[in-house]
């Protein structure tokens, strides 16, 4: 790289993000050379890799899970910064293709084939059946216009406008967070106040606390907060449980250098480099800043209703109660090592607990090492963050999955890998993927400090190298960006793993609006409406 790559306008531009020009000559030597991919060795499956947990087991890690959220230590963070774009992404399409949106002229000018214009038809024929129904109603009657007529007469032009616009809901900006998901008898839920409801059963301790984190859009920050404590205070009241709420917003020192296609730095119109939002890799910073001890870790948008709560609440309970289990483990070891009081028969102890409870591929490491490198090396390979991440059996749900995967030293390790991490050009690795059974739903239980109970430094167990670079477009013209190491990818790729199989019912994601027509997403009969 050149000196004069950057102007001192280019340079105070970063310092005020808080990114150093190295920094950003480093993500431009990446984006010019291209990512490193993954390498598959094979997918993982129940019995190589996943753990199917018996059911004489299960009870014991609820037990595990009790003691530990009584003493305080678990708390939920929630990646809550994605507006609800894609949720209405099919609905805006037919809003600016079509001039008058009835079904008939949809199908004509769509085609009654394609994808949009089935999901449309399902969204028309269940209208009435989404927890929006009444903010809707309320808000178009306050405009001078009846959603129940416009219903009738089968013109969905002001539906949509008032659904999707700033004129009305402006639900396709909003953050999918204050998106009600749910309709009960009498009142409805938002995905923020689901995940509230579903914290008072996982992260309640003794004294009836309940910590809860959200990371939040600067757009959006006082309106999601706003709502998160007013949620907090009709929840904490029905519930018996005083909610700790905290947020936090990305940090733009964790913001990307976009280039141009010829990977130059990409300036936009008015002479400015373009920097993006680092991908969700970025929260990585905010979960390290939090600095907490057991953390569960789920999206925003995978809750379920009341009635379906019990099984996804135990299920959780369990790997909460496996880590802390794993955990003590580990600490354990990690004591006598530090203490230098690990005698030979425990020596074998840890070998067949690191062989059957994390990773068989570490046995071998620690063989080939003679007795003072293998307790270092051991040491090092045990004193690092733990995870214990929900795996369900893979329906062709789009996302990451767990395999076993190898770095450049032939060593193997379980990670979740997305399909874009993939070399698509290899067959080889593009039959593994295709082998894979299971997906990660992104039920994670984090556990974020050491055996002395400090909390560690994340950054320290990231693959820097395991980015991501897309293709899109500013101003109208073509760009590449990166994004960094997935939060759950690359951002934990030096953690200590541990692969759980869980049931497929827990997982009830909304990606798209039609998702809230799922039975994870239907209050039952009384939370209809008959019209």
């Amino acid at each position: 790289m050149t000196n004069d790559l950057f102007t001192k306008a280019d340079l105070d531009q970063m310092k005020q993000l808080g990114i150093t020009e190295d920094e950003a000559k480093r993500q431009l030597a990446i984006l010019e050379k291209g990512p490193r991919w993954t390498i598959l060795e094979r997918p993982c499956t129940p019995g190589d890799g996943i753990i199917v947990i018996d059911p004489e087991d299960q009870e014991r890690f609820i037990s595990r899970w009790q003691e530990g959220a009584d003493k305080g230590r678990l708390s939920a963070f929630l990646p809550a910064s994605g507006a609800a774009t894609r949720m209405f992404a099919f609905l805006q399409h037919i809003r600016n293709q079509v001039e008058r949106v009835t079904l008939e002229e949809t199908a004509d000018k769509i085609g009654q084939s394609m994808d949009d214009y089935r999901e449309f038809r399902v969204f028309v024929e269940s209208f009435e059946e989404f927890a929006f129904f009444e903010p809707l109603a309320e808000v178009m009657g306050k405009a001078g216009t009846s959603l129940q007529e416009k219903l009738q007469v089968g013109v969905y032009n002001d539906i949509l406008d008032f659904l999707l616009e700033p004129r009305g809901l402006n639900y396709s900006s909003r953050p999918k967070a204050l998106i009600p998901f749910h309709r009960y008898s009498n009142h409805y839920r938002t995905a923020l106040e689901e995940h509230l409801v579903e914290s008072a059963h996982m992260v309640r301790d003794q004294k009836q606390r309940c910590q809860v984190h959200f990371t939040v859009a600067p757009e959006n920050q006082a309106e999601v907060e706003s709502h998160g404590r007013e949620a907090a205070e009709k929840y904490g009241e029905r519930l018996g449980v005083q909610y700790e709420l905290s947020f936090s917003i990305q940090s733009p020192a964790t913001n990307t250098l976009a280039v141009d296609l010829e990977n130059k730095p990409f300036r936009k119109l008015d002479g400015n480099l373009l920097f993006r939002p680092g991908g969700h890799g970025a929260l990585l910073e905010n979960l390290n800043k939090l600095e907490g001890d057991i953390v569960l870790l789920k999206n925003i948008d995978n809750v379920v209703t009341d009635e379906r709560r019990d099984l996804v609440v135990r299920h959780q309970r369990i790997l909460a109660g496996m880590l802390l289990e794993v955990q003590d483990e580990i600490f354990h070891y990690l004591r006598l090592l530090k203490s230098g009081s690990l005698g030979a028969n425990d020596v074998q102890e840890v070998l067949d607990f690191v062989a059957h409870r994390l990773n068989p591929s570490m046995e071998a490491q620690l063989l080939s090492c003679g007795d003072e490198e293998r307790a270092a090396r051991l040491f090092r390979l045990l004193n690092r963050p733990l995870r214990v991440c929900g795996m369900v059996v893979n329906r062709g749900e789009p996302g990451g999955g767990p395999f076993w995967v190898k770095d450049a030293s032939g060593r193997l390790s379980l990670q979740v890998v997305e399909q874009a991490e993939i070399d698509r050009g290899s067959p080889e690795q593009v039959a593994i993927l295709g082998a894979s059974t299971h997906f990660s739903p992104v039920q994670i239980v984090c556990g974020l400090r050491d055996f002395q109970g400090q909390p560690f430094n994340l950054r320290q167990f990231v693959d820097p190298a395991a980015v991501f670079i897309s293709r899109k477009t500013e101003e109208g013209r073509q760009l590449k960006a990166l994004e960094l190491p997935g939060l759950w990818n690359g951002g934990m790729a030096y953690w200590n793993t541990v692969f759980v199989e869980i049931p497929e019912e827990t997982f009830n994601p909304v990606k798209t609006i039609n998702d809230l027509l799922r039975p994870g997403h239907r209050a039952g009969q009384a939370g209809r409406r008959n019209h």
